[in-house]
C-alpha cells in the first residue's frame, strides 16, 4: 500500500497463499520510517477492529501540495499526539486487525449513506462491471432539492439493457438498498483533462422519473388513486404505478409518516406497520380504510379529566415553579401586530386545551376549559426597543418576568411578547407545559 504524499510506500506485507485465500485487503504494517494511525472524526484513536480514517506520519511525508495552500491545510493536519509534526489524511478507511496488520476498507468519499444504510459504492460498480457487455460503470449519490439522496448508476455498454434486467442481476449479489434508483446509459464517460471521469459533467437524472424497472399499472380505485397522490406528493416523483416499490423511489420511515398524514387529510387511514410492511400500492391498498367518523370541531368548554402527565405534575408539587415551553422567533422584516393577534386568537380558539386553567378544590386540582368569551385567553405585550443600543439585557429581563407570571389557576397559560429591536422583531411564545409538550 502506498501513496504519493508519503514518497510512494507506506506499508508492506508478505503475500502468502493463506493471505490470498483469506480474500481481505490486508495491507500489513507501516515501513520502519513511517507511523500509521486510524482515527475517528474527532481525531481520536480507534480500537482494534473499529474502522476509521487512515493517517500517516514520519519520514518521507510531503510538505504539501504545490501552489495549493487550501488543499495542503485540509490534508496535512497538525499531529494530535506529537507537537510540531504533521499527519497526512489519506481519505482511506481502514481498521487494525488483532495481529497488528491493517485492513484496507475503501475510500471515504466512495462511501455514502442512503436511507440510513452506509454503502460502499465501489461494490456496486464492481457488480455492474461484472455484467457481460458493460465496459465502464460509475455510481454516485445524487441529492435532490429536498436533500434526499439516491444512488445513480452511469454505464457504457455494447448493448442496451432493460432496467428491470439490471436490477434483477444486481439483486442476486446485493441487498435492495444498494440497488441504484437511476440507471443512465452513456455512449462514453465524460473525462477531465487528466483522463479521469469528470463527475461534474455527468448528466443529472430526472428526479421525477425514477426508473424502477417494473411495468406501469395505473390506479383504478379511489383508494389506489389516493395512495398514488400521497406518494407522488411526498416523494416528488410523477407517474407512480401500482407495482412501484416505495423504497426504490426514495421512501423511508419518516416519509411513511408523511404519507400517512396526507392520506388522513384525504379521508383515509392506514396503520404504520402496514405502510412499512407492504411497499407497493397493489399490496398496501387492501389495508387502507376510509375514515367514516369525523371529530366535531366546535368549541369545547367545562371540566376535563387530568391526563397522566398532568397528574404527575401535581403529585411532584411543581405548582410554585414555572414550568413552561418557550420559543423565541426572529423576523428581520418585523411582524404585523394586528395579524399576529388574529392568528394567535384563532389558534387558541381552535385548540381548546390552550384555554385551560387548573383550580384547586379540596386539595386536588381539576382542569377547566374556559369558553372563548370567558376572560383573557392569551396576552401579547409589545415592547418598542428600536432606540435601545443593547436590547439583550432588557429582553432577557422581560422574558424572565413573563415566564414567571403565568398563574395556572387564573390563566391564561399562553403568553407572548414582541420585542421590536433595531435588528428586527423577536417574538417570545411561552406556554405552560400543562397544555403543551415537545411533540404535540
Amino acid at each position: 500500500y502506498g501513496i504519493t504524499e508519503t514518497t510512494v510506500h507506506v506499508t508492506y506485507k508478505e503475500i502468502t497463499e493463506i493471505e490470498i485465500k483469506d480474500g481481505r485487503s490486508n495491507i500489513g504494517k507501516p515501513i520502519p520510517t513511517l507511523n500509521a494511525y486510524i482515527l475517528n472524526e474527532q481525531k481520536e484513536l480507534q480500537p482494534i477492529g473499529i474502522q476509521g480514517e487512515l493517517y500517516i506520519a514520519g519520514e518521507g511525508l510531503a510538505r504539501g501540495y504545490l501552489n495549493r495552500p487550501d488543499l495542503t491545510a485540509e490534508k496535512f493536519v497538525d499531529h494530535p499526539f506529537i507537537p510540531g509534526e504533521k499527519l497526512y489524511r489519506t481519505g482511506d478507511l481502514a481498521r487494525w486487525l488483532p495481529e497488528g496488520n491493517i485492513e484496507y476498507l475503501g475510500r471515504i468519499d466512495h462511501q455514502v449513506k442512503i436511507r440510513g444504510y452506509r454503502i460502499e459504492i465501489g461494490e456496486i460498480e464492481t457488480a455492474l462491471l461484472n455484467m457481460e457487455a458493460v465496459q465502464e460503470a460509475i455510481v454516485v449519490a445524487h441529492e435532490n432539492d429536498n436533500g434526499d439522496k439516491a444512488l445513480c448508476a452511469y454505464y457504457v455498454a455494447s448493448e442496451s439493457f432493460a432496467i428491470s434486467e439490471m436490477k434483477e442481476k444486481l439483486s442476486v449479489q446485493m441487498p435492495s438498498y444498494m440497488i441504484p434508483s437511476y440507471f443512465i446509459q452513456l455512449e462514453k464517460m465524460p473525462l477531465t483533462s487528466n483522463g479521469k471521469i469528470d463527475r461534474k459533467a455527468l448528466p443529472l437524472p430526472d428526479e421525477k422519473s425514477i426508473q424502477t424497472g417494473v411495468e406501469y399499472i395505473a390506479p383504478c380505485t379511489p383508494t389506489e388513486q389516493a395512495l398514488v397522490t400521497a406518494w407522488e406528493s411526498v416523494l416528488g416523483v410523477k407517474r407512480i404505478g401500482l407495482l412501484d416499490n416505495f423504497y426504490d423511489l426514495g421512501g423511508d420511515s419518516i416519509k411513511s409518516i408523511q404519507v400517512s398524514s396526507r392520506l388522513f387529510q384525504a379521508g383515509y387511514k392506514v396503520e404504520m406497520k402496514h405502510l412499512l410492511k407492504y411497499p407497493t400500492i397493489a399490496q398496501l391498498s387492501g389495508y387502507v380504510e376510509c375514515i367514516t367518523s369525523v371529530a366535531e370541531q366546535g368549541e369545547i368548554t367545562g371540566a376535563a379529566p387530568l391526563t397522566p402527565i398532568q397528574s404527575w405534575f401535581f403529585e411532584e408539587n411543581f405548582v410554585d415553579h414555572y414550568f413552561n415551553q418557550a420559543m423565541m422567533l426572529y423576523r428581520p422584516d418585523r411582524f404585523d401586530t394586528a395579524i399576529l393577534r388574529k392568528v394567535i386568537g384563532q389558534i387558541v380558539q381552535h385548540h381548546d386545551a390552550l384555554r385551560t386553567v387548573f383550580v384547586k378544590q379540596e386539595n386536588e386540582f381539576t382542569a377547566w376549559i374556559r369558553g372563548i368569551a370567558e376572560g383573557e385567553l392569551f396576552t401579547l405585550d409589545v415592547f418598542d426597543l428600536q432606540e435601545e443600543q443593547d436590547c439583550a439585557q432588557i429582553v432577557e429581563a422581560r422574558a424572565n418576568q413573563i415566564q414567571s407570571s403565568i398563574k395556572i389557576n387564573e390563566g391564561p397559560l399562553i403568553k407572548l411578547a414582541l420585542f421590536q429591536c433595531p435588528d428586527g422583531d423577536h417574538l417570545l411564545i411561552v406556554i405552560h407545559h400543562l397544555v403543551i409538550d415537545m411533540v404535540s
